[in-house]
């Protein structure tokens, strides 16, 4: 059981596994197992249930579901060669095609090429290779590819002069170059790898500066660990003493482990309550008993942090980490020491919910309310609710933590479905941080394009007077790039993406425009492509790189750095960013809602947050909840020191309920108001929700496709139930983001009482064979299936 194994099918070699064994009942002649891919099992007995009801309820062909809970390191990489066979023949014997394919093996050297390459390079059929294999010629043959960890080597770079400068010693000014001279002087020496991230067209302004020695360059050895070390000032292995709050939790949270049944809690304690602390001694009581935990962060940029506090309490053994930052070596020996009972503790984001475990005891999914513990495409999971069903089927603990909790918890917690724990203060009696509305009506901005026209007079004068105490600052506007769009002001010609339905954003750095949709890029024009207008474009709004940019030249004194998903793209930008910032390196961090969350700095005195409305007018009905919570979020990152904090949120929204409420702190009321709402319009927590996502290349197909399903829907509804009302379906109607990555896309969402009568029209709605009826549409329509989505866009 577990067993990651080889099976022969069509010719080829792939990884099966193992989930149960049964006696043969059927005559039909079965394949045999060719082999062991990996001696020891990577799962035991206890998951499969998991894995079965995961592909029941969100209705996913099981395979497609191990795969995606185990490590891509556990599947054998085969690739189908070619070699010149023993009966091999000169290229002008043979017709053209057999010729041709002779003649490339013959030069490549190994006397072997891909069939892909062939295939795809040279034209060569695949009854061609088949008939030269038949005959002699060739050897058909499948290789497997194999990883060897080596020590690396990486090249840092600093600027050797000042700025100044190093930018007279060049005739023209140069965007990008300019930009990078500002970057090395202030991060110097920084490696080439944090450079690639910051700076996508990076080699030709670097080699100027290197051809004119301008920069020094300096090799040092990467330490494979070093994305997972986060450094943690004052962090040590001492045990605190519980805080009353916290004491009453661990009152309730021990018993429950100790009886080992499944237990579900809803940990609602404000920013800086210390909710981690009870994680903690509660995964102290489970080490104890000799079982296990996972817990669960919801992005990658937290894990450091929660991991280097475990690590500190219980060690470098016991604790283990698994998230896409890591290498697949070192996913996989992450996999294997919890496997082999090494590691108790596993730590990670939303794929982590699948850590083969021993003796579960506990599950934590902390800031339990985000949106990325649900996967959006592929396997549609939402690893809060997998917590919660493993925890079921284990007997074991669930905690569910958050300021801000999902308005799911708070009625589960309501109807005493969930156990309610509360930590309602912050540690050693530290106050909330005061919060302050800036509303925009009062500051018209005269010139949008002015450096710093973001910053509102009183966010301006904040900053300087913090920095001026000597305290760091947070930054927010959930926005990436330099300018949201670019248009021409003479002819009204403007950037978009050819395959999504969105304006292209312009980025500094890159010096392109960049879909964040797609990833689609273009080269930013000299003169506009329709009236060539020499002076005609211009970069309208702003992202989180101009305001970085625009701060630097603003206050050259503060030191500012960016946290976006510009920057965080390598293996361990998160960590480089973050240790930065905390090592006071850093005086103003500006960044999307990677900052908001779950972060610890006890010397940020003040959070500014540039644009609270940015997400509250969406068409979704969970809008007014994220603003809620990323407000509230975000605002607890302030005043977790010894000084007090202060949060500024600019809006022009300052009397909308999410925003009023979220400033004074008062998640009671904003819950109660947004229940009563959900209520009469039949939304979550009051109904279970199932979106219906049709797409196409085409856009008739796609139309057809969504009317295709909305009449199979009604005629599966009756037969699922006889209650009236137990079912609503609305649409088909065009998705919000019409266009998205080439396909034209419709949407029918799903209401139903009861999450097993909607699963059950689900399962029939596919055994009905409704995938292969739109595969049958022209234009390649297809049919997603998400249940319980985060989002209606």
């Amino acid at each position: 059981m577990g067993h990651a194994v080889h099976v022969p099918f069509s010719g080829r070699r792939l990884t099966g596994y193992v989930i149960g064994l049964v006696e043969r009942t059927e005559d039909k002649p079965l394949k045999a197992i060719s082999g062991l891919e990996l001696a020891e099992p990577l799962f035991d007995a206890s998951l499969v249930p998991l894995y079965r009801w995961i592909a029941r309820y969100y209705v996913h062909p099981l395979g497609e579901v191990v795969r995606t809970a185990l490590p891509g390191s556990t599947r054998t990489s085969t690739r189908t060669v070619v070699r010149l066979g023993a009966g091999a023949q000169p290229p002008l014997l043979l017709d053209a095609e057999t010729g041709r394919l002779i003649d490339r093996l013959q030069k490549s050297p190994a006397n072997s090429l891909t069939a892909t390459a062939l295939k795809k390079q040279q034209g060569i059929s695949e009854q061609t290779l088949r008939r030269a294999a038949r005959d002699g010629l060739v050897e058909i043959v499948q290789e497997e590819g194999s990883a060897v960890a080596k020590m690396k080597v990486e090249e840092f770079y600093s600027l050797v002069c000042d700025p100044r400068a190093a930018r007279d010693a060049f005739a023209r000014p140069g965007p990008v170059r300019d930009r990078l001279i500002d970057y090395l002087h202030n991060f110097g020496p920084v490696s080439r790898a944090s450079l690639r991230e910051a700076f996508p067209n990076l080699a030709g302004p670097l080699r100027q500066l290197r051809r004119r020695e301008l920069v020094r360059v300096e090799e040092r050895p990467v330490d494979p660990d070093a994305a997972e070390r986060f450094d943690l000032p004052g962090e040590s292995s001492e045990v605190p003493e519980p805080t009353e709050a916290q004491a009453a939790a661990l009152s309730e949270l021990l018993p429950a482990l100790d009886a080992r049944t499944f237990a579900p809690f809803l940990l609602h304690g404000v920013t800086g309550s210390g909710k981690t602390e009870v994680y903690l001694r509660a995964a102290a009581r489970v080490l104890e008993d000799g079982g296990g935990a996972v817990l669960l962060v919801p992005e990658i940029g937290l894990t450091p942090q929660f991991l280097g506090r475990f690590r500190a309490r219980f060690g470098d053994e016991v604790v283990a980490v698994l998230h896409s930052g890591l290498t697949a070596r070192q996913r996989f020996d992450e996999w294997t020491r919890i496997a082999a009972g090494t590691a108790r503790l596993a730590i990670g984001p939303r794929s982590a919910v699948f850590a083969p475990v021993h003796d579960l005891r506990m599950v934590v999914v902390d800031e339990e309310q985000d949106g990325s513990y649900k996967q959006e495409d592929g396997l549609r999971y939402n690893a809060r609710d997998v917590a919660l069903v493993r925890a079921r089927q284990a007997g074991a603990v669930c905690v569910l933590g958050s300021a801000t909790p999902s308005l799911e918890s708070v009625r589960a917690a309501a109807d005493q479905r969930y156990g309610l724990l509360k930590l309602p203060a912050r540690v050693q009696g530290r106050p909330m941080p005061t919060v302050e509305l800036v509303d925009l009506r009062q500051y018209p901005v005269s010139d949008p394009d002015a450096p710093g026209a973001a910053l509102s007079p009183p966010m301006r004068e904040a900053l300087l007077a913090n920095h001026d105490a000597g305290g760091q600052a947070i930054l927010l506007l959930n926005r990436r790039g330099f300018a949201t769009t670019v248009i021409c002001t003479a002819c009204g010609v403007h950037f978009r993406c050819s395959d999504c339905d969105v304006s292209l954003t312009y980025h500094g750095r890159r010096h392109q425009l960049l879909c964040h949709w797609c990833g689609a890029t273009r080269h930013l024009p000299d003169v506009c492509p329709d009236c060539s207008d020499p002076q005609g474009l211009k970069a309208i709004g702003r992202g989180t790189e101009r305001v970085e940019e625009e701060m630097r030249a603003l206050w050259p004194h503060i030191r500012v750095d960016r946290m976006d998903a510009d920057t965080t793209r390598s293996r361990s930008g998160h960590r480089r960013i973050l240790d930065r910032f905390r090592k006071g390196d850093v005086d103003v961090l500006v960044g999307t809602q990677m900052v908001a969350k779950g972060h610890d700095f006890p010397r940020v005195t003040l959070v500014g947050i540039l644009h609270a409305d940015a997400a509250l007018h969406l068409p979704d009905f969970r809008a007014s909840e994220r603003t809620f919570q990323l407000v509230a979020q975000v605002a607890g990152r302030a005043g977790r020191g010894d000084e007090p904090g202060r949060v500024l949120v600019q809006t022009w929204h300052p009397d909308h309920h999410a925003i009023r409420m979220a400033v004074t702190h008062d998640f009671g009321s904003f819950a109660r108001r947004e229940l009563r709402l959900r209520k009469g319009l039949w939304y979550p927590p009051y109904s279970r929700l199932t979106m219906l996502k049709l797409s196409a290349k085409d856009e008739r197909a796609a139309r057809d496709a969504a009317r295709l399903t909305r009449r199979r829907v009604d005629e599966l509804a009756a037969s699922v139930t006889s209650a009236p009302g137990q079912l609503q379906a609305r649409g088909p109607a065009v998705a919000p983001m019409y266009k998205l990555k080439g396909r034209f896309r419709w949407q029918v969402l799903v209401k139903g009482r009861d999450h097993q009568v909607a699963g059950e029209l689900l399962r029939r709605l596919v055994a009905g064979g409704i995938h292969d009826e739109i595969k049958a549409l022209k234009g390649g329509a297809r049919l997603a299936i998400d249940r319980d989505p985060v989002s209606l866009l």
